[in-house]
């Protein structure tokens, strides 16, 4: 009589924890990580404003290349042509300015860099500067401090924030962000190579390039 007693208690048991299993609810798979916490690529314009004096316009060495890399970022990040605005009460220094900016940009190698000229309100006998700005690609920044409870992990999921930190710093690494929204464009393939390989497929020989001999190792030399 306790033999069956105790072998009725445990179909029990194990009938309460089968239907305890039936009516968990299923968790929801979780993203791939990179649509977790995605780098998010904005629009930004850089901007460079020249003063000039009523007689001239003059830049100092140390001037001269600051400009110099600012325009050597439109170089590197720039998107469309550099636009240059100048005041509607132009004096001479002004419009010297452009001659000077030309020189730097023929001195780095862009002399065929496209820009756009236009022209804004400005007040008479007003301080001025000729407005010298680009567009380009930058990544926001992202906020990756933890809200979670790092030791809730009954449901074997990972915490929100996860991944943030690798791609934030994978946004701070990469230089030109146009890689994250189109790949760069594929070269030409080479014929004659090309050519070789399906040569050697057509003979049953295999088509992967000859190792040099000094690049050849097996595991009985010594190290």
């Amino acid at each position: 009589m306790l033999r069956s007693s105790k072998a009725l208690k445990i179909s029990i048991l194990g009938g309460a924890l089968l239907a305890l299993a039936g009516c968990a609810t299923p968790m929801d798979s979780q993203p791939p990580l990179y649509m977790k916490n995605p780098i998010q690529i904005s629009e930004s314009i850089e901007r460079l404003e020249l003063y000039s004096r009523p007689d001239g316009m003059s830049l100092s060495a140390r001037d001269s290349e600051a400009v110099a890399g600012f325009l050597g970022g439109y170089a590197k990040f720039g998107d469309g042509p550099i636009y240059m605005n100048y005041p509607a009460h132009a004096n001479p220094g002004v419009m010297q300015t452009r001659s000077v900016v030309q020189n730097i940009m023929g001195r780095i190698g862009m002399g065929g860099a496209p820009i756009q000229e236009g022209q804004y309100q400005s007040m008479p006998n007003s301080p001025s500067p000729v407005v010298i700005s680009y567009r380009r690609l930058k990544a926001l920044p992202k906020d990756c401090s933890l809200s979670s409870n790092l030791a809730r992990t009954y449901n074997n999921q990972p915490w929100q924030e996860f991944g943030c930190s690798q791609n934030a710093n994978l946004a701070a690494m990469v230089q030109d962000y146009r890689q994250f929204l189109e790949p760069y464009p594929m070269a030409s393939p080479d014929m004659r190579r090309r050519m070789t390989v399906y040569d050697k497929y057509i003979k049953g020989e295999s088509p992967a390039s000859q190792l040099p001999p000094n690049q050849s190792i097996s595991s009985t030399e010594d190290q």
